[in-house]
């Protein structure tokens, strides 16, 4: 059974929403913003959070950018499915980063649905061990990156960024959110510590025309799709 967390403000939808997703075979426990904290989520490991951003403010905002580039969390490749406000929608930062979304009032199929794909999605990264793309292949068991058969050297943090970025293809990453994933929110370098870690990803898989790695002007890195 299929674990979720629903973070909200709001009784009523709190609710509406537990006794829906009760009847469709989930798990579900429920808390607010503030009071679970990373720690509480890392103990209960659910499968998928639900994030309540209808009532929007930006305290709200910034829990859920602090909850989404936690390096902890990020380890678990743990979903988001965030909830919105039809009235609300003008206020998302387009670079706001963003599993998926649902409008709210919701239709119990569509949720069904989203619910399904965002777990199809995270089962499919978890499950993959060996990523290969055109000559280049990430062993994730071995912790192994290899062009056209031959190994190349990485530093742990060089394959840590390459296999993040590897996994999470066609998806655009800004510097800071890589930062804090990989490094942690208690390391003290720049952004500029990402683009010098691409810069030697690209010499060390032939990369320098960015086939692999694109730059997202303006925004940071993603590896196509």
């Amino acid at each position: 059974m299929n674990s979720i967390l629903l973070l909200s403000e709001t009784p009523d939808l709190i609710k509406s929403l537990t006794a829906d997703l009760t009847k469709l075979g989930y798990s579900v426990s429920s808390g607010n913003y503030v009071e679970t904290g990373i720690d509480s989520i890392l103990h209960q490991r659910p499968d998928l959070i639900l994030f309540d951003l209808t009532l929007w403010e930006a305290e709200t905002l910034q829990l859920y950018q602090r909850l989404k580039n936690n390096s902890k969390l990020g380890n678990l490749k743990l979903a988001i499915l965030i909830l919105a406000a039809e009235t609300s929608l003008d206020k998302i930062p387009v670079s706001l980063e963003l599993d998926d979304w649902l409008l709210v009032p919701y239709r119990l199929p569509e949720l069904q649905l989203r619910i399904e794909r965002q777990l199809w999605q995270k089962n499919k990264l978890t499950d993959q061990k060996i990523i290969k793309i055109d000559d280049l292949t990430i062993n994730t068991t071995r912790y192994e990156v290899c062009i056209k058969g031959a190994p190349v050297e990485l530093t742990f943090k060089e394959y840590e960024l390459l296999k993040y970025l590897a996994t999470h293809r066609g998806r655009a990453f800004d510097r800071e959110s890589l930062l804090n994933i990989i490094w942690g929110y208690n390391y003290y370098g720049g952004t500029r510590t990402v683009d010098v870690h691409i810069r030697r990803i690209r010499a060390k898989i032939g990369d320098e025309e960015g086939i692999y790695i694109k730059t997202v002007r303006g925004v940071g890195y993603l590896f196509r799709e």
